[in-house]
C-alpha cells in the first residue's frame, strides 16, 4: 500500500466521522482549525519568559539554561584558578625545601655552582 492510498483511506474515515458530529461541535472544530492556521502564519512572539506551570515565573527555559551555563563556567574558572594557586604554592614549598637543604648542608655554596660538580652529580645518579 502506498502513501496516497493510505491518505485516501484516512480521509474517508475522517469524513465519515465528521458526518456524525453535531453542528455545534463541527462549528467549534472549524473555528479552532481557523485559529490554529492563523497562528501558524504568524511568527512566534514571546513577551514574557515563564516556565510551564510555574505561574509566570521570571525564569524561562532559556533563561534557566543560561544561568546553569554561567554557573558551570564560573565553577570551571574557579577550579582552574584554585589549581593554579595550589601549583604555585607547591612550587614555592619545593624551592623553600631545596634552599633549606642547601643552606643546612656542610657543602659550600660554591660547590653547587661549579659545573664539574653538577656533571659529577648527574653522572653519579643511579
Amino acid at each position: 500500500m502506498n502513501e496516497r492510498e493510505t491518505a485516501n483511506k484516512i480521509t474517508t474515515y475522517l469524513d465519515r466521522g465528521v458526518a456524525d458530529l453535531k453542528s455545534g461541535t463541527l462549528y467549534r472544530l472549524q473555528a479552532a482549525r481557523a485559529a490554529a492556521l492563523a497562528r501558524l502564519g504568524e511568527g512566534e512572539r514571546v513577551t514574557q519568559l515563564a516556565l510551564a506551570g510555574a505561574g509566570g515565573s521570571m525564569w524561562g527555559r532559556r533563561g534557566l539554561a543560561d544561568v546553569r551555563i554561567w554557573v558551570g563556567i564560573l565553577l570551571l574558572v574557579g577550579g582552574l584558578v584554585t589549581f593554579q594557586y595550589w601549583q604555585t604554592v607547591q612550587q614555592t614549598r619545593d624551592i623553600e625545601e631545596t634552599d633549606a637543604a642547601i643552606l643546612s648542608s656542610e657543602l659550600p655554596i660554591e660547590a653547587y655552582l661549579d659545573r664539574g660538580f653538577q656533571a659529577w652529580l648527574k653522572h653519579s645518579e643511579p
